[in-house]
């Protein structure tokens, strides 16, 4: 009797562990890209840390716009309004903020599931947060900065695995549209913005900033040829640049992107002549 009688309590505690309310830990909604936790954009992608967030072990968004629920997430506002989701794990959603949460205060996230409704949290909105998206996924060492010549990643030849990756080269920069493409988050109101969770457009309409980022490279400035949402995403922006004269080269230069006086995280790309 004892034996059943804690079987069925086991059960009863599996049980009840499965139906967990979701939880939205404090400060846990940053920038996807630098994973910053001083504020986010609207627009822009965003990363969500909590626990129970997702009754099964993984969960990815497959329509356009972004569906507002996946799986066993029925949503997940802000102020009321409802995120766009791209992916989810037990312990992270991946989101774009929609458009419509005001810069200049805070907002409340809430997180409701087939098993709950999470506490609101607030997090802080600001005009722009960039944040650099990298091989790491952590917001840190290589960018995912592309040569536009060939896609390739402007790291050192083989060290992406599964991806071609080369220096890019500053001798052959400015030759036919030849450019370093930043992919990034975060930077804000842009012309001829989509709507929440849609793709953004193409040309001849691009959705571009109103002001240049100021982007460092090696501490030296680059040109900005481009500032913007990505065309066919949703929340993502990519600066498209050439390098100013005197970069240094090497493996790990170090890049850092600035707009509304806000700078990203500091992440690197290999320059090669």
């Amino acid at each position: 009797m004892r034996t059943a009688g804690l079987a069925l309590g086991m059960l009863l505690a599996v049980s009840l562990a499965r139906a967990q309310a979701p939880l939205v830990e404090p400060g846990g909604v940053v920038n996807d890209g630098s994973y910053a936790a001083q504020g986010v954009a609207p627009g822009s992608i965003i990363a969500i840390f909590g626990t129970s967030l997702l009754a099964s072990s993984f969960a990815e968004g497959d329509t356009l716009p972004l569906s507002t629920s996946l799986a066993s997430i029925n949503s997940v506002t802000f102020n009321g309004v409802a995120a766009g989701l791209f992916y989810a794990i037990p312990t992270q959603i991946d989101a774009q903020l929609p458009w419509e949460s005001m810069p200049g205060g805070t907002v409340n996230i809430v997180v409701r599931t087939a098993s709950g409704t999470s506490a609101a949290q607030t997090v802080t909105v600001l005009a722009s947060v960039p944040g650099i998206f990298t091989v790491n996924e952590k917001g840190t060492g290589q960018a995912i900065a592309t040569d536009n010549a060939d896609n390739a990643f402007a790291a050192p030849t083989g060290s992406v695995p599964g991806s071609n990756a080369h220096p890019f080269s500053i001798s052959t920069q400015g030759q036919n549209g030849h450019a370093l493409i930043i992919w990034c988050t975060g930077l804000g109101a842009v012309s001829n913005q989509p709507a929440s969770g849609a793709a953004s457009p193409g040309a001849p309409n691009f959705a571009e900033t109103p002001t240049n980022p100021i982007v460092m490279i090696g501490g030296v400035k680059a040109q900005v040829l481009f500032s913007g949402l990505a065309p066919g995403f949703v929340g993502e922006n990519q600066v498209d640049v050439l390098l100013g004269a005197g970069t240094p080269t090497g493996n790990a230069v170090p890049v850092t992107v600035e707009i509304n006086g806000v700078t990203s995280n500091q992440v690197t790309v290999a320059i090669g002549n």
